[in-house]
Formats: C-alpha cells, sequence, structure tokens
C-alpha cells in the first residue's frame, strides 16, 4: 500500500518491499526489472502519492518494481500513467482491463494498445511481462478459474506470460497444447 494516507502503513510496505529486495540480492539477481517485484497501485485516487513514494525508494528496490492495472482503483491507463511518470515498468493484465472497462472480448482493440504502451515502459521490451487469468464462472467474473480456456490474440507478441489460475501447471501445460499449437 505505497499510496496509503497512513504513513505507518507506506513505511511497513516499504519495509516488506526491502525484505524481498534482500532476498533477490542474496539469490544474486540483478537490480532490474528482470528480476520483478510486482505490485498494485493500492488506494484509488491517489497516483500523486504513490508516483512521489515510488520516487523516493531505494534503488534496490525501485529498479525491480513494476506494477499492474486491477478491476477496481486503478484501470490499464491510470497505471500506465502512474508508471511512465514514475519510470517503472508496467505489467499489463487483460483479464483485469476487460473486467474493468466491461468487455467481452479479450480480441477488443484496446487490449493490444495497452499491451503495446505497456511494452513501451519496459527498459527492454524483451522483458515484458503480463498476466493472463480467466474468470471462474464467466468472462468477466473477476474470480479466478482453474485453467486458461481464452487467451488474447495480442499475446502472440509477448515475451514473458505469468499464468494465474488455480491450477497453475496444468493450465501451463493445456496452454502448450491448444494456444501454442494452434496459432503455429
Amino acid at each position: 500500500m505505497l499510496s496509503s494516507d497512513s504513513t505507518e502503513v507506506v513505511e511497513t510496505s516499504i519495509k516488506i518491499l526491502a525484505r524481498h529486495a534482500r532476498t533477490l540480492d542474496l539469490l544474486g539477481l540483478p537490480q532490474s526489472a528482470w528480476a520483478l517485484m510486482n505490485i498494485h497501485g493500492g488506494k484509488s485516487q491517489r497516483a500523486e502519492k504513490l508516483v512521489q513514494v515510488i520516487s523516493e525508494l531505494p534503488p534496490g528496490i525501485k529498479n525491480r518494481l513494476t506494477l499492474e492495472n486491477d478491476e477496481y482503483a486503478y484501470n490499464a491507463a491510470a497505471i500506465l500513467d502512474v508508471c511512465q511518470q514514475a519510470k517503472i515498468p508496467m505489467v499489463f493484465d487483460a483479464h483485469h482491463h476487460i473486467c474493468y472497462e466491461h468487455l467481452d472480448s479479450y480480441d477488443d482493440p484496446t487490449v493490444a494498445e495497452m499491451l503495446l504502451a505497456a511494452r513501451e515502459t519496459w527498459p527492454n521490451p524483451d522483458w515484458q511481462l503480463v498476466h493472463i487469468s480467466n474468470g471462474e464462472t464467466a468472462f468477466n467474473d473477476r474470480k479466478h478459474s482453474d485453467l486458461i480456456t481464452a487467451m488474447p490474440s495480442a499475446y502472440h507478441q509477448v515475451p514473458w506470460i505469468e499464468v494465474e489460475a488455480k491450477h497453475k501447471e496444468k493450465a501451463i501445460f493445456d496452454l502448450h497444447d491448444w494456444w501454442m499449437i494452434k496459432n503455429n
């Protein structure tokens, strides 16, 4: 909660991120978006505060920090703006995007537009990471399903896709079987 009104909450959040950064340092991982720490924007209507707090973070945290759009507080355009101002990468989540915008398809033109806009925030486009999940009971259901049964066609141009599904390993295996083969 880097955008909290409470100084104590912000300080605690920074301490938690510092512990994660220290672990990544101990693992010998670079202080860059390649070894990212991804969070959501937190409290809505606090973009200015979020940018300010991020700008004051120690390099070991800031250099790894990425922000992800969500379906409640920061839609893709809002978190993109924060990422551009704070000069950190954006992790685009297509499912959060379609839920927030009430879209009926992953192939809505705004999915590809936001994906490409998010790519511009990455210091190395080959590192771009996106998230995918599907709704549990319906396309726009916010709860994550067990598997991935629908993917944005724009994701074919992304180097890294993180699967958010309850049965993650099976979802990844199934994706290889139907999505990769179907589109080759």
